[in-house]
């Protein structure tokens, strides 16, 4: 019997992804998700989000152990939609990798993972969030927050995905949640689709420059709650960030898992889903890889929001 207490067929092996090595991966274990956050790439028409839990937990629970034998991943984060919707699941499957971690609404509360990641996603301060992902939703995630066991040793990071529509509120965000019981609030910034112009997207990275400016600003006003490098922030300015949308992009160097039509694993291009405008990418984990690789050294796992 599945860890979802239906009854299946025994599990079937995942798709053929070929035999490259992907230290890291990560897999939408649900299009399910209670909100409806404006600026979420999830649900793009070109990436397979039709299909909600047609795969049942014990084929992916198989299914994630042979990919991780066969592909040498080390790391897996869990998305959704909205994971902790299947929380028994993400929780076994967690058990599966070395380097688990957790992308999270926090309205479902905070999971207790000790030693592993939770990053809880928040776009602003309340009335900037609760326009992107729903009334109350702010006061939520911060009650949960707060009423966590800080001692249980899960590492709990907030992180902002800055649109041109929510930029103006960063100082404030940060300002707001700086008393919170967390391990620090990490900022990326939204990865358009190709020929995407809207209320999101800057239509140029020279315009996207000033919000770039503000965030290395609050690092140095928060050096040790702001969870960026001001070196990675400086190769995503205009004059700098062309040089790093190559080949040797640190999500195209994962494995992204979502379920498609069929409850079958399909690969997008990148996690970002498979419309992606690379020239003007705003992750600010291929940035940092890129200055890891400048440096000669290799970043673990969580540091994309951690350093």
């Amino acid at each position: 019997m599945a860890i979802d207490g239906s009854r299946a067929a025994p599990p079937t092996d995942p798709p053929d992804f070929g035999t490259r090595e992907f230290p890291a991966a990560l897999v939408n274990v649900t299009n399910r998700c209670n909100l409806k956050c404006t600026h979420c790439f999830v649900y793009r028409d070109a990436n397979p989000n039709a299909s909600v839990d047609k795969m049942n937990d014990a084929t992916m629970l198989h299914q994630l152990e042979v990919l991780r034998d066969r592909h040498g991943i080390k790391s897996m984060l869990f998305m959704g939609g909205e994971p902790m919707v299947r929380h028994r699941l993400v929780l076994a499957a967690m058990s599966l990798f070395e380097d688990p971690s957790i992308v999270t609404n926090g309205t479902y509360g905070i999971p207790s993972v000790p030693g592993c990641l939770v990053t809880v996603s928040l776009d602003g301060p309340p009335e900037e969030n609760d326009a992107i992902r729903g009334q109350g939703v702010f006061d939520r995630v911060e009650q949960a927050i707060r009423g966590r066991d800080r001692g249980d040793g899960t590492i709990v990071m907030l992180q902002m995905a800055i649109t041109k529509e929510n930029s103006p509120g960063i100082e404030r965000f940060v300002d707001v949640v700086a008393d919170w019981p967390v391990d620090g609030v990490a900022c990326t910034f939204y990865v358009p689709r190709k020929g995407e112009r809207s209320d999101l997207a800057w239509d140029t990275n020279q315009e996207r420059d000033e919000v770039v400016e503000r965030v290395m600003a609050l690092k140095e006003a928060y050096p040790d709650l702001v969870r960026a490098n001001v070196a990675t922030l400086r190769l995503m300015k205009s004059d700098q960030c062309g040089d790093h949308i190559d080949d040797r992009c640190a999500l195209k160097a994962m494995l992204p898992l979502y379920v498609g039509d069929g409850g079958v694993f399909e690969r997008t291009f990148c996690c970002y889903g498979n419309d992606v405008d690379c020239n003007r990418c705003g992750a600010y984990a291929v940035f940092n890889a890129a200055r890891h690789r400048r440096q000669g050294s290799t970043p673990g796992p969580t540091t994309p929001l951690r350093d």
